[in-house]
């Protein structure tokens, strides 16, 4: 299984991550590593020899973490009511993906939130990320689960229900 931390930090998100990784999974966090911005030249639509004419991170490290796990879990903060802008550059750059569907076949994708405000305060919001992932599944990655929405932005221990969800998430893992 190959987990993504998509915060600026290592904090929260790589807690949760790193709680519900197992001795075999790979973890990799994109805070401070160098990420272009996708052209949109739509060479990976033409010529998917080295998936991207971008050399960086998500070519070097991301693409080959996707070609070989077949689960895929993704941690993001909200920020403004959103995912993230690195979780957002992320998903620009799976454009090889897009344009050669095949290498996304019996891929699922699973998402973890977290936010500063309750989950209840943040439904609306929530929801509408999952909606948007579930959007994505339809042309990207074929499946998708929202695993989880975890309050306490810099002190998950604010969230009374830490352990629990772990455990769940853990479940629905297997």
């Amino acid at each position: 299984m190959l987990l993504i931390n998509c915060s600026n930090r290592e904090k929260n998100c790589f807690k949760i991550l790193n709680d519900i990784k197992n001795d075999d999974d790979k973890l990799i966090s994109l805070s401070n590593k160098k990420m272009n911005f996708c052209l949109g030249c739509d060479a990976c639509k033409n010529n998917l020899d080295n998936y991207c004419v971008l050399d960086d991170y998500i070519t070097n490290n991301v693409y080959k973490g996707v070609l070989t796990d077949n689960k895929i879990v993704i941690a993001s903060p909200m920020y403004m009511s959103n995912i993230n802008g690195i979780l957002k550059n992320l998903i620009d750059r799976m454009n090889p993906f897009y344009h050669h569907s095949e290498l996304f076949n019996n891929k699922k994708v699973y998402l973890i939130l977290t936010g500063q405000t309750s989950k209840e305060e943040n439904e609306e919001e929530i929801n509408n990320v999952i909606n948007y992932f579930k959007g994505l599944s339809e042309w990207l990655f074929q499946e998708f689960e929202f695993l989880e929405y975890f309050e306490g932005y810099d002190n998950l221990n604010n969230d009374i229900d830490y352990e629990k969800k772990i455990e769940t998430i853990k479940e629905k893992l297997k």
